[in-house]
This record gives structure tokens, C-alpha cells and sequence, in this order.
């Protein structure tokens, strides 16, 4: 085995060290107990010699058939040997180890043994192409890879076999499962060898891991976070005893936060699965009583429909947290009458973790028409935008991130220091009137110059037609290079005419310039793992037609 070295900064490692969040605020954080100068590690140590035998991960596998449980006895066994095992190939503390697996609780407990390491965990979808993973593994310089032999029918270790002879630093393949065929190391063989090389954890305060932005408005950006970032989301639920779950993937910050990180503040477990499968969601919140559940809209129209074909009692489902996008307000009865009475509406973002929420004592009404007041701890700040009561969301807490880069050069795209702390969401919000927020949408999808539509209500209405499975409003150039409003709809039946849908918002009393002037047809809206519909790629889609309308003219097709 060759000897842990360091070696100097360079690059990713140099901008890595160099992120730090202003001294005042970060004394602040301390102070107020946002921050601490623990780690998730010592949370799971002390778990482990409490409550050994008391379940940290309930993880549904689809390649066994059944679920897994890892309590958290095994959990630290097999984090302080996989550490060891990392350490043995000779990486140093600041090395990066990028990851692309299932939601399976081994890309947890790596994670964490990653963190007990001292190295920087970076983990990918494992529905990320090839371009895509070449992209993060050669932005991050990441040293290491881990793979899985195989997932449904693709072969992530052959890719990534190939794709090591174009990275001149990926210095190791590693593989979940059989390794033989790409000459990688099995993570079983991993652990066995170990390593005598003394721990060096990453500090509180020092950059772990790197997650990314969906990329649904533009470029994917890497999010640059630390345990106690990553903490204070967590923070104001350590003393609440609760089974929490999320359909969310582990390399999201929401998977991250409610399924990895949790359990070892609260010492309860967290319920995940490899699949979306509503049949099995139902049947995981039914049988290990989970309290609290956090999903996409997306998902939750899925669970709807599975409840009324088949109903399941959930008595232990004390609520429902919308995230990852906007809560179109028809599904809002549904989720209430055939999941859980009580549902909250949450917003956040990879960069800042949680950032407000409705409560559940809100009147019944306001989950539809709010994303809630601040929580604890977070400092908004609206800049004035178009037209008047529009706002661009400006945040600052002690869950922001330390810092977000681009994956082409590898420099920073935003650090803290610049702007006193404050982090530009890109997202347009007015008030509720109930001294709260409400959500309007991304500044990248705007519609409209100078007053913008107000996308989200128009979406809602829409959804309400009964021809209208699902749709998406996105602004496209036309053949007079103006910006015209296209409904992208996914029928429900026959297809709907545009002339028709305009009548519907009419009849409704909505401002005539708010309505869609073009309308597409698609079998599926194309959704990230969030369930946030990718408009950047509609929009790529909708080109202006050769000899086609003039700009006020109406015209409805189909995507091809």
C-alpha cells in the first residue's frame, strides 16, 4: 500500500481550502448554536455505543427484491472499515472521491466514511450519461471513482472504465459488486485490505462535498458545502423523535439531509428505496410507520393515483412536506383527502438547504398560495423587481453553502466573502399577505418584458382543464424575434385546442396577456429526479418554424 502524502493545492483543492464564510458570521453561527465543532461522525459513534442495535437505514432494494435494514452498529463497522480501506489506496486528505450508485445505503455509509477520511465526497445521479459524468469527474479532479458492476440495463464500470483513459487524475476505479471484468477494486475486497494510516477527518468548517444544481434553467453548477452547513438544516429537528422519508435521491440535498444525515442527529431511522415505484412507497409508509415525508409534486400525483386504485391507511403520517418544486394548487385536496391532512409547503435549495415553509397550524387555504414565512435562523432579503410587488429572493444563514463553481473552468461562481454572506436564489417571490412569501418563479424563466407572467398561475389553471394531464409554460422566440407564451401540455384524453384552453383562463377572469399564444403537445414533461420540470429543454425544443405564423398568430403541433 502506498503512504498517505499530502500534496499541494492545485486547482480544486486550492479553491476548496480557500472558501471560507466571513469570520463575524461565522462566530455568529457558533455562538447560536448553528454550528458546532462536532461532526456527523461523532453523532453515529455515539449512536452506535448507545443503541447499537437500533435501526439507522430501512433501505428497499430492488435488486434483492426486499428491504435492507442497517442499524446503526453495522453502520459504524462498516464506515471506520470502508475509511480504512480509502485511506489504504494511498489518498490524501482534500482528495475527491466521486460516486455514482443507486439510493442504496452503501452511498450513504460512504459518504460518511469519506468524511472520516478527510476526503471530498462527490456523488452523481446514477441516471447521469456519459457526458455528464466525464464533465464532473474532470471538474471536481476528482481521484477516485465508485461504481456500480451494473444498474438495470446499463454498465456504469465499463463506462467508466473508458472513461479513465481521458482523466489523467483518476487514480482509482472502485466498483460495487464484481470488479473482475474492468480490472477496478471491489469495494468488498476494499474494506478487507484496510489501511494503518491515521484518520485525518475533515473539520466542521471544511468543504466535504460537492453537490450540483439541477441544471433545469441552465448550466449545472457545483454547490460547496460543509458539515455545519449541512447541520444547520438539520438542527431544528435533533430533539424530535420522528421516521422521516423521502423519495428524494441520497445525492440531493434533500435526500442527503432527511435520509443519510438525520438519523445520526436524532438516532431514528430514515426510510428511502431505489425505486419510485408508488405501489412500494405506499407500502414502506404503511409498515414502518413514517411520521414525516417530504416529496415532489410530481411524486405525490403519483401516490394520489395509487391510493384511490388501492387504499393504504397511513394513521402515523403527521404530515407531508412539499419540495423540490411548486405545489400546483389542484393537487392540494387530493394529497390531503388520500394521504395526510396536513400538508406544508417548503422551499429550498441545493445552495441553502431549507429556507421557509408554511405551518401546519396555517389556514387551509394558504399552502396553495404560499411558501410560508423564514425559518430560524434564515435572513431574506428582497431586491425590487418588474413589475411592482415582484422581489428577486436574496438569502444569508448559517445553511448557505460556502461557495458555488463552475464545472468548465473550475473558478468560482459565487463565494461568500463578496457578498457579505448574501446568496442570489434567481427566484422571484411576492408577498403572500399573511407576512409571508409566495412563489412566482425563476428569473431564467421569466415571460414577459417588461411586466412578467405570472407563470405558476397560469400553470395551475391550466391543470384544472380536465383535458390537462400536465403542462409547462415556457417563453419561445417567434418568427418576429419576440417572445411568444407556449403551453406545453401532456393531454389527458383527447388533446385539448389552444382556442379552448384560452377560453378556459378567460372564463376565469385572467388577464388576457397572461395567456399561452402556442400551444405544443408531449407524451411526458421532461422532469429532473426532483420532479422540476427541465423548461431549459423545452425551450431548445421550441424553435421558430420556417415560413411559419406571424406573432400574434396562434398555433398548436406536436413535439417530434
Amino acid at each position: 500500500m502506498t503512504a498517505t502524502t499530502e500534496r499541494p493545492d492545485h486547482g480544486m483543492r486550492a479553491m476548496v481550502s480557500s472558501l471560507r464564510p466571513p469570520a463575524s458570521q461565522a462566530a455568529t453561527y457558533y455562538a447560536q448554536g448553528w454550528w458546532r465543532p462536532e461532526s456527523f461522525l461523532d453523532d453515529l459513534r455515539a449512536a452506535a455505543s448507545a443503541t447499537p442495535d437500533r435501526p439507522a437505514y430501512i433501505n428497499w432494494r430492488r435488486d434483492l427484491g426486499r428491504e435492507v435494514i442497517v442499524t446503526f452498529g453495522e453502520l459504524a463497522s462498516y464506515v471506520d472499515r470502508l475509511s480504512a480501506g480509502l485511506r489504504g489506496l494511498g489518498l490524501c486528505p482534500g482528495d475527491v472521491v466521486a460516486f455514482q450508485l443507486p439510493n442504496w445505503w452503501e452511498a450513504a455509509a460512504l459518504a460518511l466514511a469519506c468524511l472520516d477520511a478527510g476526503l471530498i465526497a462527490v456523488p452523481m445521479l446514477i441516471t447521469l450519461g456519459r457526458r455528464e459524468v466525464e464533465r464532473i469527474l474532470a471538474g471536481t479532479e476528482a481521484n477516485a471513482c465508485v461504481v456500480v458492476d451494473r444498474w438495470e440495463a446499463a454498465r456504469p464500470d465499463l463506462l467508466l472504465a473508458d472513461l479513465a483513459t481521458r482523466l489523467p487524475r483518476l487514480g482509482h476505479r472502485i466498483v460495487v459488486g464484481d470488479a473482475a471484468a474492468t480490472g477496478a477494486v471491489a469495494v468488498a475486497d476494499l474494506i478487507k485490505a484496510g489501511s494503518s494510516h491515521a484518520r485525518s477527518p475533515r473539520g466542521p468548517d471544511e468543504v466535504s462535498m460537492v453537490l450540483f444544481t439541477s441544471g433545469t434553467t441552465g448550466e449545472m453548477k457545483g454547490v460547496l458545502h460543509t458539515p455545519n452547513t449541512q447541520y444547520a438544516s438539520i438542527r431544528p429537528r435533533r430533539d424530535v423523535l420522528l421516521r422521516t422519508a423521502t423519495p428524494a435521491n441520497l445525492i440531493h440535498s434533500a435526500g442527503m439531509q432527511t435520509n443519510v444525515l438525520m438519523p445520526l442527529v436524532t438516532g431514528c431511522a430514515s426510510v428511502f428505496a431505489d425505486t419510485l415505484d408508488p405501489q412500494v412507497w405506499l407500502d414502506l409508509l404503511a409498515r414502518h410507520r413514517v411520521t414525516d415525508f417530504l416529496v415532489n409534486p410530481q411524486m405525490s400525483r403519483t401516490l394520489v393515483q395509487a391510493q384511490r386504485r388501492r387504499r393504504r391507511p397511513l394513521p402515523d403520517l403527521r404530515r407531508i412536506i412539499n419540495s423540490g418544486a411548486p405545489l400546483p394548487a389542484p393537487l392540494i385536496a387530493p394529497i390531503r383527502d388520500r394521504l395526510c391532512p396536513v400538508l406544508v409547503n417548503g422551499y429550498g435549495m441545493t445552495e441553502t438547504g431549507g429556507l421557509t415553509a408554511t405551518a401546519v397550524d396555517d389556514p387551509p387555504d394558504r399552502v396553495g398560495n404560499s411558501i410560508g414565512r423564514p425559518l430560524t435562523g434564515r435572513q431574506i432579503r428582497l431586491a425590487p423587481d418588474d413589475p411592482p410587488g415582484v422581489f428577486r429572493l436574496h438569502v444569508r444563514g448559517p445553511s448557505v453553502c460556502v461557495g458555488t463553481f463552475r464545472l468548465r473552468d473550475r473558478q468560482p461562481a459565487w463565494v461568500p466573502a463578496t457578498t457579505d454572506g448574501w446568496y442570489d436564489t434567481g427566484d422571484l417571490v411576492g408577498e403572500d399577505g399573511r407576512g409571508g412569501l409566495r412563489y412566482l418563479s425563476r428569473v431564467a424563466d421569466r415571460i414577459g418584458s417588461p411586466l412578467p407572467i405570472p407563470i405558476l398561475e397560469v400553470e395551475d389553471e391550466l391543470l384544472r382543464h380536465p383535458a390537462v394531464a400536465d403542462v409547462a409554460i415556457v417563453g419561445c422566440p417567434d418568427n418576429a424575434d419576440q417572445e411568444s407564451v407556449c403551453a406545453v401540455v401532456v393531454p389527458a384524453g383527447p388533446a385539448p385546442t389552444l382556442d379552448g384552453l384560452r377560453r378556459h383562463l378567460l372564463d376565469t377572469g385572467m388577464t388576457e396577456w397572461y395567456l399561452p399564444t402556442r400551444l405544443e403537445y408531449v407524451e411526458a414533461l421532461p422532469r429532473n429526479d426532483l420532479g422540476k420540470v427541465l423548461k431549459n429543454q423545452l425551450r431548445d425544443r421550441l424553435r421558430p418554424r420556417s415560413g411559419g405564423t406571424a406573432a400574434s398568430a396562434a398555433t398548436d403541433g406536436t413535439f417530434h
